[in-house]
C-alpha cells in the first residue's frame, strides 16, 4: 500500500537549500524520518533521490567528501557550517549471493523509489520525505510502525537472506529506539542466525559496540542491555563471540552471585559508565575455560586477560592496540585486593603503576559488585582512597617522573637489563619514600646497590 502525506517534518534550513536547486526531488529516508514521526532525537541525515552523485548540484560552500562509486553513495559536507552533513544514496536495487554476505553481487541505478524501498531493511527505515513538497511517501506502513515503534521488515525471509549483517542491525536498532521486534521478524531473525557466519569480523564488531554504547544514541534508558540480551535470546551471540556465548548458563556460587556468568555480565555492563563497557563486557571472559579446566573459577582474571590478546586483537574483534591494552589490563586486574587484605605499601605500588587506568578499575570493580544481584550498592573498594594518598604525598606518580635517569646509572656502571631493574627499584622505593627522589638522593641510593650486589 502506498501512503502519500503532507507531513512537515522539521528538515535543517541548510538541506533545504541543497533540495532547492536541484531539479529532482530529493527524499530524506531512514533514521531521520523513523526518529521525527515518533519523537526520539534526530540521527544522521540520509538523502535519496534519482541523480547520481556526479549529476547533484551543490551550493556554494558544499562539496563531496567521499564517493563510494559501486554503491553510488557519497557524504556530502559544507566547508565551514558545523554539522552540515548527509550521505546521499542514488536509488537502486541489490543482488546478494546466497548465504546472507553484506556485501551485494549486483548493484544497478535508475531504479523507483518504490523499487529502492524494497530494498531496505525495517519498514520504518522504508519512509521518504520529500523535501521541496514537505510530503511523505510510505509504500509498506512504515509511518503507522513508526509511531507504535514496532521494527517490521516487511518481507523478512528475503531482508535477512539478502544481507545477513540486517540480523545484527535489527537487535542493535531495537535498543537504540527502544521498538519492540515484529513477531514475524522474530521468527524468521531467530531461524537465520547462521547467516551471521558469513559475515566478516570487522562488520560484526561495529555492530557489537554501536549496540554496548545503544544507550547513548538516542538516549533511550537500559538500550545497552536490552540490546546484549536480545543477542543472546536470538541466539546471534555465538557467531559474534563464541567466549561470551559459554557463559551462558555458567552457574556462579549463590553465596555471592544471583545470576548465571552471562547475565551478571550483561549486568555488570549495564552499571558501567561507557569507558569501561568493553571492559565489563569481556571482564569473566576466563570463568567458562576455568571451569572447564579445574573444575572452580579461581584466575579467571588471569585466563580471561590472556583469552583477550585473541579476542580484540586482528582476527577477532579488530580493535586499537592502545584500547586491546587497556581492556586487557582493567581485566587482569578487576580481583585485585578483592578481600581488602593487600599491605599499604603494596597497594602504594600498585596504585602508582596503574595510575592511567585507577579510576576506570575502580568503576568496574563497583560495576562488577552491583551486577551480581546481591547488594544494592557497590562494595567498596580501596583504590581510590590510595590514590588519593599518593597524589597527596607528592610521590612520583610516573617512573619518568623520577629525579634520576638511565644515563646517571649509566655513568655509574649499569648497563643492559640492570638499568630497567634499577629504575623500577628506585621507583617503587620513591613511592613509598617521596622524600627520596631528589637527584643526589638517588645517586647514592644506586651506588649502594651497585656495590652491594657485587658483594653478594
Amino acid at each position: 500500500m502506498i501512503y502519500f502525506s503532507i507531513m512537515k517534518i522539521n528538515v535543517p534550513k541548510w538541506l533545504y537549500e541543497i533540495a532547492e536547486i536541484n531539479s529532482q526531488p530529493l527524499y530524506l529516508v531512514g533514521g531521520y524520518v523513523r526518529n521525527a514521526l515518533c519523537g526520539l532525537p534526530p540521527s544522521d541525515v540520509d538523502v535519496a533521490g534519482v541523480a547520481m552523485p556526479e549529476d547533484l548540484i551543490l551550493p556554494k560552500g558544499y562539496y563531496f567528501a567521499t564517493t563510494y562509486k559501486r554503491m553510488g553513495t557519497a557524504l556530502i559536507k559544507h566547508r565551514y557550517l558545523h554539522g552540515a552533513e548527509a550521505e546521499y544514496t542514488p536509488f537502486r536495487t541489490e543482488e546478494y549471493a546466497p548465504g546472507g554476505a553484506h556485501t551485494p553481487t549486483k548493484v544497478c541505478f535508475n531504479a523507483s523509489v518504490e523499487e529502492d524501498a524494497r530494498r531496505r531493511d525495517f519498514t520504518v527505515n522504508s519512509i521518504y520525505y520529500d523535501i521541496k513538497k514537505d510530503e511523505i511517501i510510505d509504500f509498506f506502513g512504515g509511518v503507522e510502525d513508526a509511531k507504535n515503534k514496532i521494527l517490521r521488515a516487511y518481507d523478512p525471509e528475503k531482508v535477512f537472506a539478502s544481507d545477513g549483517l540486517r540480523l545484527l542491525r535489527l537487535i542493535r536498532i531495537s535498543a537504540q529506539t527502544g521498538f519492540t521486534i515484529d513477531p514475524e521478524t522474530e521468527r524468521v531473525a531467530k531461524a537465520s542466525a547462521h547467516l551471521l557466519a558469513d559475515i566478516t569480523m570487522a562488520r560484526k564488531s561495529l555492530e557489537l559496540q554501536k549496540i554496548l554504547f545503544a544507550d547513548l544514541a538516542f538516549d533511550v534508558i537500559d538500550a545497552h542491555y536490552r540490546g546484549l540480551t536480545l543477542l543472546r535470546d536470538y541466539g546471534f551471540l555465538p557467531y559474534v563471540c563464541p567466549e561470551l556465548a559459554d557463559l551462558d548458563g555458567l552457574a556462579q556460587p549463590a553465596k555471592y552471585h544471583k545470576y548465571d556468568a552471562l547475565e551478571h555480565t550483561f549486568r555488570v555492563v549495564r552499571s558501567a559508565p561507557p569507558s569501561i563497557r568493553l571492559a565489563a563486557l569481556f571482564h569473566d571472559i576466563g570463568k567458562a575455560p576455568c571451569m572447564k579446566h579445574d573444575g572452580n573459577m579461581h584466575e579467571h582474571d588471569v585466563v580471561g586477560a590472556k583469552m583477550l590478546e585473541k579476542i580484540l586483537s586482528e582476527e577477532g574483534l579488530r580493535l586499537s592496540t592502545k584500547e586491546i591494552d587497556r581492556t586487557i589490563r582493567l581485566v587482569r586486574n578487576h580481583m585485585y585486593d578483592k578481600e581488602r587484605q593487600t599491605k599499604s605499601g603494596k597497594m602504594l605500588i600498585f596504585v602508582a603503576k596503574n595510575f592511567d587506568i585507577i579510576d576506570d578499575l575502580s568503576e568496574l570493580m563497583d560495576a562488577d559488585s552491583l551486577g551480581k544481584g546481591t547488594v544494592l550498592t557497590a562494595e567498596p573498594n580501596r583504590l581510590k582512597e590510595f590514590r588519593d594518598i599518593l597524589v597527596q604525598s607528592g610521590a612520583p606518580i610516573r617512573q619518568c617522573d623520577l629525579h634520576i635517569s638511565g644515563v646517571d646509572l649509566i655513568s655509574l656502571g649499569y648497563e643492559g637489563e640492570e638499568i630497567g631493574k634499577e629504575l623500577n627499584r628506585l621507583y617503587e622505593t620513591c613511592v613509598l619514600n617521596p622524600s627520596l627522589n631528589n637527584h643526589k638522593k638517588l645517586l647514592e641510593l644506586s651506588k649502594r646497590g651497585k656495590i652491594n650486589r657485587k658483594t653478594e
